[in-house]
């Protein structure tokens, strides 16, 4: 009884909290913020309200209390500057409520993030990426196999090849495939409840996904000692990784992988399939599928707002940040700013375009970028004749990925 009371207590406060910073978004949008309105996760497109903070100067104050910025150089010096991080000096995010649970290892700052990467450093490179590549394809092809002549390009093929290839490339029991598949997409909120409040509902929900997923790997790791044959969490055992470090950087790697992937491939392809001469040069070519890849990225990245928190004071664009601001960059509006006057005259011309690697993209971005590509030269092969057939459907709550909740394709 008592354990339900404190559980009844906390949902209550965490139930406050997340309705207060989601009532002062609703706030601040009323009186015109922008990034306060981006923040809502109401609209699919936030390029209005993007441009109303380019317009503000390289340095927008939103009344959120947070700077934002479109401005691809200060963009580029913020992301690229280890005086900022994903936490202040005292180990908290700015808004600490929004912070999710520790079984998600998404709360963590740069030094965090580099110590798993060299967790993670010896099952990487150039054998992980072969890997990834042949399980994806393999993947994809059984997940279109048999499919008739449509899907949910969402829910049955975007999201389930990262899942699969990384269940198989890390060793979790094929009969537990269900289990990971279910608590992935129920975690799907995470990195955008990192800014922006879910559901109490949702919250509780993608921490509890995210528990399951470390027990489930928990199990790996006792079930299968280290070895060059087994899964790469054991590899990382195996080759000197405490348990339960190679746990979080397998749980950090899924959880910021699969979300960012399955948004990555649904933009590609929309942006593919609203120039259709460009689809059928990639099907023509399903070797430029990196160039799509690239050109996605630049345009319509799966990571729309990237979060700092200064540990001292900085001078950014004349303006000087005393330590522990918050800076927000606006991810796809400083790429489009930054990006040729002209668009290149097919996909081999895209300019490249990467996901910043200092926090949990350390660990994931190589993979989000394979995954991609995979995903869509098995399209290119396999289905050159797709198509839309209905409406595409975003998440709502959604303002840092941009998350797909349907899209409709047919193919023959």
């Amino acid at each position: 009884m008592t354990d339900a009371i404190t559980t009844e207590l906390a949902d209550r406060e965490l139930g406050r909290r997340l309705h207060r910073i989601r009532g002062a978004h609703w706030y601040f949008g009323n009186h015109g913020d922008p990034y306060a309105l981006i923040l809502r996760g109401q609209t699919d497109d936030p390029s209005v309200y993007e441009e109303r903070v380019r317009e503000g100067g390289p340095l927008f104050r939103s009344r959120t209390g947070t700077w934002v910025t479109a401005d691809p150089e200060v963009a580029a010096a913020v992301l690229g500057d280890s005086r900022f991080g994903a936490l202040d000096r005292a180990g908290r995010r700015p808004e600490e409520y929004l912070q999710p649970s520790p079984a998600t290892y998404l709360g963590l700052d740069r030094a965090a993030y580099a110590r798993l990467r060299r967790v993670a450093e010896p099952v990487l490179g150039a054998d992980a990426a072969a890997a990834w590549r042949r399980l994806g394809e393999d993947v994809g092809r059984r997940l279109l196999a048999g499919r008739g002549s449509g899907l949910d390009l969402t829910a049955d093929f975007a999201r389930r090849l990262p899942a699969l290839v990384l269940a198989a490339w890390l060793g979790v029991p094929g009969e537990r495939y269900d289990e990971w598949e279910e608590s992935l997409r129920a975690a799907g909120p995470l990195l955008d409840g990192l800014l922006c409040p879910q559901t109490l509902a949702a919250t509780r929900a993608a921490d509890s996904a995210a528990e399951g997923l470390r027990a489930l790997l928990d199990e790996v790791v006792a079930a299968r000692p280290g070895g060059s044959g087994e899964g790469a969490v054991a590899r990382m055992v195996g080759a000197g990784a405490a348990p339960d470090d190679a746990v979080a950087a397998a749980v950090c790697l899924a959880l910021s992988a699969v979300e960012p992937t399955t948004t990555l491939v649904c933009e590609a392809v929309r942006l593919l399939l609203d120039r259709p001469e460009w689809w059928r040069r990639l099907c023509d070519s399903p070797a430029l599928a990196p160039a799509a890849v690239r050109h996605t990225l630049r345009h319509a990245p799966p990571v729309r707002l990237e979060s700092r928190v200064a540990h001292e004071d900085v001078t950014v664009a004349d303006r000087r940040l005393p330590a522990g601001s918050h800076v927000v960059v606006l991810v796809g509006a400083a790429r489009r700013a930054g990006a040729p006057a002209a668009e290149p005259a097919d996909l081999a011309g895209a300019p490249a375009a990467e996901l910043p690697d200092d926090l949990w993209f350390a660990l994931s971005g190589e993979f989000v970028g394979r995954a991609a590509e995979t995903a869509l030269g098995v399209l290119a092969e396999a289905a050159p004749g797709l198509r839309r057939d209905g409406d595409i459907v975003r998440w709502r709550r959604s303002p840092v990925l941009g998350r797909y909740a349907r899209f409709p394709v047919a193919y023959s």
